[in-house]
């Protein structure tokens, strides 16, 4: 038996003295079940109108909760005020109830159309993919909602959640169907970003009003890109017509390229490098490689320092590159950074920079492969303080006994010593004493 829906106590007294009052009249004790499941499960929504102040919408949404579309069906044929129809229409074409969608535009007693507040049954319907209830929506006999509605949102939502035979019955909904290329391009550039690669297709080969690839300057692209959808990037930068530019917002900044290579897409990063007009730079201000750094992403990493370079390099890029990946790690791509055979970072950049943030992480192998770098070693300077504050006892060790720019024996000893004493280090507290003796 499925659990009842929650009840006020005060309606629970009042159903117990209506079956004690009905089993002192008629002294039957099979009447009195019977009036008691028939109020608890077939009307409970009438009793629960009376506590909601007439709320139909409250009462449908706790009954479809709980799976009492009998209950349901037996409210929506009540009578109800157009603004609570109306909101009761939308609110069962979001769930895709088909039966009670249809009860409520064919009821005497309701004013809910299927094109009520400017068709927001039809967007309901058609974001949560109810393919049955948003075609009943579109033939209504009687002012029927239109697919072009609030200028395509069903569409855009029908895009975001990837139905693709929703998306394709609203383009196809004569007389007012809906534009593939609504809002801007809006359908497509929420497809692309959910990777939904046919319903990107569908829109950009749209018989009319098609969607183009380089819609609100690439965003689609750009969307694409960051969340790693290869084949979307690919239609967008191969589209015959409007193809979208692989330097798109900017080709300094180089913007998809650079959520790519955040994101350690790999194909993707080498589809926006090798795109055959408008590609994108390398060196774009550097905020790709220093993206593909801080994440560790090492074979994006080795695309951006093969691919040719545009401008003169700036060594502030590339320093900050090493300090990201010094910062989160990542051994390899430091390893990548400093033995690059043009424009290596140096490991002593940004006054050592690199080295404070690994020792602050307690990454020992990038630790010492920054102190032992033969060319610029890093100077350990402040950075124990860091590795003391974080309990990392080797690091400790190594930044004051490196081979070169050890810690200086004036160093800020007493600082470091607080920070392991307070943070309950023992073993480098211990080591810090053996050093300052």
């Amino acid at each position: 038996m499925s659990p009842l829906p929650y009840l006020p106590s005060e309606i629970v007294a009042d159903l117990v003295l209506s079956a004690l009052r009905l089993e002192a009249r008629i002294c039957d004790i099979s009447a009195v079940c019977r009036f008691w499941h028939s109020i608890v499960v077939r009307n409970i929504a009438e009793v629960l109108i009376l506590r909601e102040n007439g709320n139909m919408v409250i009462v449908l949404r706790r009954a479809m909760r709980h799976h009492k579309l009998d209950v349901a069906l037996d409210l929506v044929s009540r009578p109800g005020s157009s603004e609570e129809s109306e909101d009761a229409l939308v609110l069962v074409a979001h769930n895709g109830h088909t039966d009670l969608t249809r009860c409520l535009m064919q009821a005497s007693l309701h004013v809910s159309h299927a094109d009520c507040l400017d068709g927001e049954a039809l967007v309901a319907a058609a974001g949560s993919g109810h393919i049955e209830v948003v075609h009943m929506l579109l033939d209504a006999p009687q002012r029927a909602a239109h697919a072009d509605c609030s200028d395509g949102n069903a569409l855009v939502a029908a895009a975001i959640g990837g139905y693709i035979g929703v998306a394709r019955m609203l383009l196809d909904a004569l007389p007012h169907a809906a534009r593939a290329d609504c809002q801007e391009g809006q359908a497509l550039v929420q497809a692309a970003a959910q990777g939904h690669t046919e319903v990107v297709r569908m829109l950009m080969h749209a018989p009319q009003h098609a969607a183009r690839a380089d819609c609100q300057d690439g965003a689609a692209l750009i969307h694409a890109a960051s969340g790693g959808h290869t084949e979307v990037v690919r239609h967008l930068l191969d589209a015959p017509q409007h193809a979208a530019y692989a330097n798109c917002q900017d080709f300094e900044d180089g913007l998809a390229l650079t959520e790519a290579a955040s994101g350690g897409h790999t194909e993707i990063v080498r589809h926006l490098l090798d795109a055959p007009q408008h590609a994108a730079r390398a060196d774009c201000r550097g905020f790709a490689l220093i993206e593909a750094a801080g994440g560790g992403h090492k074979e994006v990493v080795r695309q951006l320092l093969d691919a040719p370079l545009h401008t003169a390099p700036n060594d502030y890029e590339y320093d900050m590159a090493l300090t990201r990946a010094g910062s989160g790690g990542h051994t390899e791509v430091v390893r990548q950074l400093l033995d690059a055979p043009q424009h290596a970072a140096k490991a002593d950049c940004q006054g050592s920079s690199a080295l404070f943030e690994a020792a602050h992480g307690g990454h020992i192998e990038v630790v010492r492969m920054l102190l032992h770098d033969p060319q610029h070693a890093a100077n350990a300077g402040f950075a124990p303080i860091q590795a003391a504050g974080g309990g990392h006892t080797e690091a400790v060790r190594m930044l004051l006994y490196a081979p070169h720019h050890a810690a200086p024996a004036d160093w800020e000893y007493g600082f470091a010593l607080d920070k392991a004493e307070h943070g309950g280090h023992t073993e480098v507290v211990r080591l810090l004493q053996e050093f300052q003796d």
